[in-house]
């Protein structure tokens, strides 16, 4: 339940909290704490990556809001969620991108950066793939790792706690879609996909997109190499 309380800031609880889940049991914002823009995100460089750019986006409650397209979206809300809904949606061209339903009831101003993410890209060299998986309210995902294969696509995402100043709700858990920009031109889904994800964000660390050329981090590798099988995922 929110607290009466109104808004707080991590730092403010901590600062007479004996353990983190006590701190933030009284968080609370009035306003959404995480936008859709393209904020700094953390990324692991390793050899044989594959180049991408990552947007975040969250919705107002722990509903999936991006279908491949209008049917599959009606499917969903019927009661009749094909599996294929709930794995990645890989976007190969500018018809796909087209049919892509995104919620209505998501922000225009979300809307609208999602759809020029889209329109941004050069399906000649790139695809666009849609992840969506629900993420607690005072936390944030980042990208480890990326890895498109011919027949096998690979992710690797840690997450962290919010800035210390950063209003959230305790026990909140939102819907978020991670919508990664590759720099692979898929002609249709993979076979064979997976994703991993780390309860926290440690090793060496940078800010930036990925860069396949960059120094070899022995870690994310390996977290791509022993990556677990996500919800949904062949």
């Amino acid at each position: 339940m929110p607290s009466s309380l109104g808004p707080c800031s991590r730092r403010q609880l901590l600062a007479g909290a004996s353990g983190l889940t006590v701190a933030l049991a009284g968080c609370t914002g009035t306003e959404e704490s995480t936008s859709s823009s393209r904020r700094d995100h953390t990324t692991r460089q390793y050899e044989s990556a594959t180049e991408y750019e990552p947007l975040f986006v969250r919705f107002e409650n722990d509903d999936r809001f991006v279908y491949r397209n209008e049917d599959e979206a009606t499917a969903a809300e019927n009661g009749k969620d094909a599996v294929g809904s709930r794995l990645p949606l890989f976007v190969c061209s500018e018809n796909d991108a087209a049919e892509l339903w995104i919620d209505p009831a998501l922000a225009d101003g979300k809307t609208r950066e999602f759809r020029d993410f889209l329109e941004a890209t050069d399906f000649g060299s790139q695809s666009i793939v849609v992840l969506q998986w629900p993420i607690e309210d005072c936390y944030e995902r980042h990208v480890m790792g990326v890895r498109a294969l011919d027949d096998d696509f690979k992710t690797s995402f840690c997450r962290s706690l919010k800035a210390p100043t950063t209003p959230c709700e305790a026990d909140r858990e939102l819907m978020e879609a991670i919508i990664l920009r590759i720099d692979r031109a898929y002609a249709e889904r993979p076979s064979s996909s997976g994703g991993s994800e780390s309860a926290s964000c440690r090793g060496p660390i940078i800010t930036g997109t990925s860069n396949p050329n960059g120094a070899e981090n022995a870690s994310a590798d390996a977290a791509l190499n022993a990556t677990v099988k996500m919800e949904g995922d062949e």
